[in-house]
C-alpha cells in the first residue's frame, strides 16, 4: 500500500475545523428553532446572575398577579351584591309605604319572605367553592336560615350566622397587607333582625297583617318604615369601604401588571436569540461546511501515485 503524501496534518485540521463548524450550526439552528440563546444560565455567560434574579422576581410578580386578581375580582363582586343589598332595603322601606298608604297589608309578607330569601342567597354566595361572607369559615354557609320561617324560629338573630368574625386580609404586595373580607354577621344583623321582628308581629297576636290594617299594625309598620333608612346607611357604608379596598387592589394590580411588562422585556432582551443575525450565521455556516466538505473529500483522494510519472522506454 502506498502511503499519502503529506495530507495527515491538513486532513486533521479540516476536520477539527468541520467538526466546530457542525458544532456551531447545532447550536444556532436550536436557536432559531426556540427563539433562545440557550436552555442554561451558562449560555449567557456574565449574565446568568442577573437574569436568574430577574426570572425569580418575575414569578414573584406572576403569583402577585394572580392572587391580587382573585382579590379584585371578588371585592368588584362585593361591591355588585351590596348595591343589590341596599336596593333590598329600599325595596323593603317601599313595600311598608304602599301597606302604610292603602292600609291593605295583604301582599306585604311575601314580599317580605321574598326579599329575605334574596338576601340569604347574596349572603350565602360561594366563589370557587368558597362562601366569601363566611369570615375564616368557608366551608359552611354563613348563614343557617333558608326561610323567613326559619329565622322567625330561631332563639336570636345571632344564632342563624354561622360565620367567624376574623375576616379575611390579602397580601397585595411584599409591604401590603389588606383587610378585604366581609362577614354576614357584621353586615346583615340590623336587616335580618327587622325581617325577624315582621315575621314575628304577622304570626303574634297583632297579625296576621290583613286587607284592612288595625292601628297596632299601622303603628307597628310605621316605626320599621322609620328604621329602614339607617339599616340602608350601614349597609353603604360597608360598600363605601369596600370600594376604597377595590381602588387600592386595582392599583396594586396595575403596578403588577407594569412590572410584569417590564420584567417580561428585561429577561427577553438577555435570553432571546437575535434571529436575523442567528439565521445569516447558518448561512455562512453551511457554505463554509459544504467547503470544508469538498476539501476533505479532496485530500482523501491525494496519494503517492498522482506524483508518478508513466514508465517510459529505454532508450
Amino acid at each position: 500500500m502506498i502511503d499519502r503524501v503529506g495530507t495527515l496534518g491538513l486532513s486533521q485540521t479540516l476536520l477539527s475545523s468541520y467538526s466546530n463548524i457542525q458544532a456551531r450550526m447545532t447550536e444556532t439552528q436550536a436557536q432559531i428553532s426556540s427563539g433562545k440563546i440557550g436552555t442554561q444560565y451558562a449560555d449567557v455567560k456574565d449574565k446568568a446572575g442577573v437574569l436568574a434574579a430577574a426570572k425569580s422576581k418575575a414569578a414573584s410578580i406572576g403569583a402577585y398577579t394572580a392572587s391580587v386578581t382573585s382579590v379584585v375580582n371578588r371585592l368588584n363582586l362585593y361591591d355588585t351584591q351590596l348595591q343589590s343589598l341596599s336596593g333590598l332595603t329600599t325595596e323593603l322601606r317601599q313595600a311598608y309605604g304602599d301597606a302604610l298608604a292603602t292600609g291593605n297589608g295583604t301582599a306585604l309578607m311575601e314580599k317580605v319572605k321574598a326579599l329575605y330569601q334574596q338576601a340569604v342567597n347574596t349572603l350565602n354566595t360561594q366563589v370557587d367553592g368558597k362562601y366569601i361572607y363566611g369570615g375564616s369559615r368557608t366551608d359552611k354557609p354563613p348563614v343557617n336560615a333558608a326561610t323567613l320561617a326559619d329565622l322567625a324560629a330561631a332563639p336570636t338573630v345571632a344564632a342563624v350566622f354561622d360565620n367567624t368574625t376574623l375576616n379575611q386580609t390579602d397580601q397585595l404586595s411584599d409591604n401590603q397587607t389588606m383587610q378585604t373580607g366581609i362577614n354576614a354577621s357584621d353586615l346583615a344583623t340590623n336587616l335580618f333582625q327587622m325581617f325577624k321582628d315582621v315575621a314575628g308581629f304577622d304570626a303574634g297576636v297583632n297579625g296576621p297583617f290583613a286587607a284592612k290594617l288595625n292601628q297596632v299594625q299601622t303603628n307597628f309598620l310605621s316605626g320599621e318604615n322609620v328604621a329602614v333608612p339607617a339599616i340602608q346607611s350601614a349597609i353603604d357604608a360597608v360598600a363605601a369601604v369596600n370600594g376604597t379596598r377595590a381602588n387600592q387592589a386595582t392599583a396594586a394590580l396595575d403596578q403588577h401588571q407594569a412590572m410584569a411588562t417590564y420584567f417580561t422585556k428585561f429577561i427577553s432582551d438577555i435570553e432571546d436569540a437575535d434571529l436575523p443575525t442567528a439565521i445569516a450565521r447558518l448561512n455562512q455556516d453551511q457554505v463554509a461546511a459544504q467547503a470544508a466538505g469538498r476539501m476533505i473529500a479532496q485530500i482523501n483522494q491525494i496519494s503517492l501515485m498522482n506524483f508518478l510519472s508513466a514508465p517510459t522506454a529505454l532508450a
